[in-house]
């Protein structure tokens, strides 16, 4: 036969189980509100008009063969310099997020996987002449990331 005793041990592990459980449910909850927060933000910064100019540019406008003369076609152009600068900005700061596993990556695939292609093709060469010069390699090393899990993403959805 049971005691008090016991029965308040049986209720207690019952009651701290169910506890436990809840609190992970809600942290899986609120991790996800999290994802979801962190996600639109990124999406609202995409769609402000400097970053929009930018990502145009680079789209219809943007070549890069070499270093110096990127200098000499920029210093007549002083407004879209930072235009690269922006872009990779903001695709460094996308693929640190999904790197750290902040945001799922197939949430940020859905919506800029193929921004996200194209902007790294015609960034890459500009991306790797800054590298050298600056002598840093870290220089876009998150957008180079995210590149590559997009492409794989991508490849295995087909």
């Amino acid at each position: 036969m049971l005691t008090i005793t016991d029965w308040a041990a049986i209720l207690t592990a019952i009651t701290s189980t169910f506890a436990a459980t809840f609190f992970l449910l809600e942290l899986r909850h609120m991790n996800k509100h999290r994802d979801l927060e962190i996600t639109m933000k990124l999406f609202e910064w995409a769609e402000t008009d400097r970053l929009r100019k930018a990502f145009g540019w680079i789209e219809k406008e943007f070549q890069f063969e070499n270093f110096e003369k990127y200098k000499v076609d920029i210093a007549e152009k002083f407004e879209v310099g930072d235009y690269p600068f922006q872009v990779e900005a903001y695709f460094e700061e996308v693929g640190f997020l999904v790197n750290k596993k902040f945001v799922d990556l197939d949430v940020i695939v859905d919506r800029l996987g193929g921004y996200i292609i194209s902007n790294w093709r015609r960034l890459e060469p500009w991306i790797r002449a800054i590298r050298k010069i600056r002598d840093d390699e870290t220089f876009g090393e998150h957008f180079e990331l995210l590149y590559a899990k997009t492409s794989a993403y991508m490849k295995k959805k087909k």
